[in-house]
């Protein structure tokens, strides 16, 4: 008898302490990397056609133009982003689910400035400017032994940009 009172402690101790440790916010890690971002290149073409190739290349990726002037050479846009082109084109930061709860990152979007500014008859300046956030949700669950999350906050995030949407919009301006 003296032994399953003892049990019945040990066991009251360890439920105890997973549940106050249940109180802490989930894990979120933060990014870790910075990224090496090319956001200007000099293009060997005439204005008029770097004009077109980028009007072109939001046109093929289905990316809507919000501001569009071709005697300033501006181009603005803004999007909501699918979860696979989140993951190319933005860094920001992941959570991970543990005993604890999870982080979620929602509502990815991203907007672009591009200037295109006329050099001479054969060269271009181009300048891209994408900026990411998103919205970071962290739960918990419900109680010690549910598998049901509640939210506990959500939170508006600025993201990183890993680079690649620059690196493919320069590119295809400069290519023949």
């Amino acid at each position: 008898m003296k032994k399953l009172i003892l049990g019945l402690a040990g066991l009251a101790v360890l439920v105890s302490g997973l549940a106050n440790s249940g109180c802490a916010q989930p894990k979120h890690i933060v990014r870790s990397a910075q990224y090496d971002v090319e956001k200007e290149r000099v293009v060997n073409k005439p204005f008029d056609a770097v004009w077109q190739s980028a009007v072109e290349w939001f046109a093929t990726r289905n990316t809507p133009i919000k501001n569009i002037d071709k005697a300033s050479g501006f181009i603005s846009t803004e999007y909501g982003l699918s979860v696979e082109e989140a993951a190319q084109y933005m860094d920001s930061g992941y959570g991970e689910s543990n005993f604890q709860g999870k982080v979620e990152v929602v509502n990815q979007r991203g907007n672009f400035n591009v200037i295109i500014k006329k050099i001479d008859e054969n060269s271009t300046r181009v300048s891209i400017n994408a900026f990411f956030n998103c919205t970071v949700n962290r739960y918990r669950y419900e109680n010690l032994f549910s598998t049901n999350y509640v939210l506990e906050s959500s939170a508006p995030q600025k993201c990183l940009s890993t680079g690649v949407i620059e690196k493919d919009f320069l590119d295809r301006l400069s290519n023949p």
